[in-house]
């Protein structure tokens, strides 16, 4: 054999392109393809299932001489073996395809896809959060199958340990669906973060629930929120936004990113789109005085045709920015959450007799009874911009007692 090796570097490197396409030979089927262009490949000639065959090794002087033999020798193994080296390698570039679209990071990514028209914009940025922030730096590049229990626990520890307890415990549970999502379209065939749900390394941290004004901050808040010029630390639109969540319970970010083609000034109404929503149905909200007063104000400086943002930033979202609105509360001395007037209202509503049914609607909760959900398909609308606007007056020191026809009579047992 080896006295049918006639080729060298220097034969190699010296060749010179002609006319038409040539080979040289170093026998035992390798040989070097010489185009009249001068591009070098080599080729390995077989034959398999009586036919001949050629497959390449690579270009040269990419693949060396030696390289190259090696490479001879592994497919003529392939063809003793009775396996066809053409075959073996489509194959294998297949499973390299299949194994780069396998990674963790990939699937985690087409999970996302796949779920996004599904959800809301705030739930996918928090699926995506997660995932970008304590999965994908440990297990992003990893093979999705080759990850086990003791990856996942490391990539989990390193966010626990650092005090976000409940980030980590909220990162495996998302893993587990992208686990199964991968395990749905055969990627992978186990679920190691479903498989830790119960390590009691990441213990659950203590609940606490979101902070609420008490009823009695509430007039100095209207104070603070209604100061203007260099007494008023906030800017328009915070202000502006903080009225919005004390005059109609909605969440934070369907506040923010509202935009004013949403408002109603006529029917004195917004409406909040679906993907918006927590319950990812499209939310009417009755506006109080209070609350059109200060859409009015701030009109001149935010609006800029139906679709630009009513609370505008130069955040790169074009609205204001998460936390924005709980971090005005503190500045003005309030260490209480935007959500926590949610409580407010259910608080103060109730307490004044208010229907209940109205009170939830009015927040947007769902019905838990889905018998009851079937059959209670009013708005309320009406009855909510009484509720409201009596809650607004009370806001500003001015409520009177509810009507009677808003109060849900109670039956006491004797």
């Amino acid at each position: 054999m080896a006295g049918e090796k006639l080729l060298t570097e220097t034969h190699c490197k010296g060749a010179k392109a002609a006319g038409k396409v040539f080979y040289l030979n170093d026998g035992g089927g390798l040989r070097l393809r010489m185009r009249p262009n001068g591009s070098k490949h080599w080729i390995f000639r077989y034959r398999f299932n009586a036919k001949e065959k050629n497959t390449s090794l690579g270009p040269y002087p990419q693949i060396s001489l030696k390289q190259a033999r090696d490479k001879a020798v592994e497919a003529r193994a392939l063809v003793i073996d009775g396996r066809d080296p053409i075959l073996v390698r489509q194959v294998t570039r297949a499973q390299q395809a299949v194994a780069a679209e396998s990674t963790f990071g990939s699937v985690a990514r087409d999970w996302l896809e796949h779920n996004r028209p599904q959800w809301s914009i705030h739930h996918y940025k928090r699926n995506e959060g997660l995932i970008r922030r304590y999965l994908l730096p440990t297990m992003g590049h990893l093979p999705i199958d080759a990850i086990g229990e003791q990856v996942l626990f490391v990539a989990l520890k390193g966010a626990y340990d650092r005090g976000v307890a409940e980030s980590a415990r909220r990162a495996r549970a998302v893993a587990a669906q992208v686990f199964s999502f991968g395990r749905a379209t055969h990627k992978c065939e186990r679920n190691p973060a479903r498989d830790m749900a119960d390590n009691p390394y990441f213990k659950k941290p203590q609940v606490r629930h979101f902070s609420a004004i008490a009823q009695h901050d509430v007039p100095s808040l209207i104070e603070d929120l209604n100061l203007t010029g260099d007494q008023q630390k906030l800017s328009s639109e915070v202000v502006c936004a903080l009225k919005m969540a004390l005059y109609t319970g909605l969440r934070d970010y369907s506040i923010r990113a509202a935009r004013w083609g949403e408002i109603d000034f006529d029917r004195l109404v917004w409406t909040v789109p679906a993907f918006r929503m927590k319950s990812r149905r499209e939310h009417e909200v009755p506006l109080p005085t209070q609350a059109v007063t200060a859409l009015r104000q701030l009109k001149p400086l935010t609006f800029d045709g139906p679709s630009s943002y009513i609370f505008a930033s130069a955040s790169k979202h074009g609205h204001l920015a998460e936390n924005t609105l709980r971090k005005a509360l503190h500045r003005l001395g309030y260490k209480v959450t935007v959500h926590g007037m949610r409580s407010l209202i259910t608080d103060v509503l109730n307490e004044r007799g208010f229907r209940s049914d109205l009170i939830e609607r009015q927040l947007d909760h769902l019905e838990r009874s889905s018998v009851r959900a079937a059959y209670l398909r009013t708005s309320f609308l009406e009855q909510r911009r009484d509720a409201m606007q009596w809650f607004a007056d009370w806001c500003d020191g001015k409520g009177n007692p509810p009507a009677s026809n808003n109060v849900v009579l109670m039956k006491v047992r004797p």
